[in-house]
């Protein structure tokens, strides 16, 4: 899974973006949580984890969203780094 694969968007909060897949996905969220050291919050639908002191949600639907930002290149580099954690 690449960022390349995702459509991402700005939030309506304005500090926040989110990405979704450009095409329909659905994302093994206990394999997931096993590859990523810093989850805050684990269900069957989504992971909250922190990395660089932003919280961000991972669905099981694929869609991922950055909060606390407002900076779309930062919220590209940190998700990229994450999906690269997940690959």
């Amino acid at each position: 899974m690449d960022l390349d694969n995702f459509v991402g968007n700005p939030c309506s909060s304005k500090t926040s973006f989110e990405f979704m897949p450009k095409q329909k996905t659905i994302l093994d969220l206990e394999k997931i949580s096993k590859k990523i050291n810093n989850v805050e919050v684990k269900s069957k639908i989504l992971l909250i984890i922190k990395e660089d002191d932003l919280t961000i949600s991972i669905f099981r639907s694929g869609k991922i969203l950055a909060r606390g930002i407002n900076d779309e290149k930062i919220a590209r580099k940190i998700i990229e780094k994450i999906l690269k954690k997940i690959k």
